[in-house]
């Protein structure tokens, strides 16, 4: 195993067991048996060593979805379903962790150690995106299209906060979750009804400023 991979391994089994990062990178090597020199070439600190692991968590799920045989086949919303799906299984291998270190944040949460994560998570979905618009799946907007990103990550974080609450057999509310909420926002961005509501909205605000004709 490289250097890189055994300090990312290593660094989860210390967040499964102690629910934090280590006191100090000293520490940490010597459990390892490693020394600072050969940390510090990898990662300048937990920070970053953390932003990488969860980014590793990502990009494994995205690896694994993209290498199926159905994956070119599917349409943009397939692909959403089957990585979210992917992703709740993939982290039953490290709920511990989820639920210490997200569990007490909400979806609107924004804490530096999810740097990797999040990117790694819009770089997926940029393609996604892309898939569709080339389609005509999903609606070109021009603006308007640059907030996507950002409601398919708040929804991506809504759904792992979803799952870490759900106590059902076999999680079977997050599964019933990710289709309700994954189909209303493909019906969103799909038709003209986010338009529709900001031309409503437009033709309220003058009304409620008394400007209104």
């Amino acid at each position: 195993m490289e250097t890189r991979d055994r300090i990312r391994s290593a660094f989860g089994e210390y967040l499964r067991e102690h629910g934090r990062p280590p006191e100090t990178v000293f520490a940490f090597c010597k459990l390892l048996d490693l020394p600072e020199r050969d940390f510090f070439s990898q990662f300048a600190s937990f920070d970053v060593l953390e932003s990488d692991y969860w980014g590793h968590l990502v990009s494994s799920v995205v690896e694994a979805v993209e290498a199926g045989s159905e994956w070119k086949g599917f349409t943009a919303r397939q692909r959403l379903l089957s990585f979210l799906y992917a992703f709740c299984e993939a982290s039953l291998d490290c709920r511990s962790i989820l639920l210490t270190r997200l569990g007490p944040l909400g979806p609107l949460a924004k804490p530096k150690f999810l740097k990797g994560f999040e990117q790694c998570f819009r770089d997926f979905t940029k393609e996604i995106l892309e898939h569709g618009m080339s389609g005509g799946e999903i609606a070109e907007r021009g603006r308007l299209a640059s907030l996507y990103p950002d409601a398919l990550y708040t929804h991506f974080r809504g759904v792992i906060d979803f799952h870490l609450k759900d106590h059902s057999l076999n999680y079977e509310r997050t599964d019933a979750f990710i289709e309700k909420t994954v189909a209303v926002a493909f019906d969103l961005i799909r038709t003209q009804v986010v338009d529709s509501a900001l031309d409503l909205a437009r033709f309220l605000i003058p009304c409620r400023d008394g400007n209104s004709a």
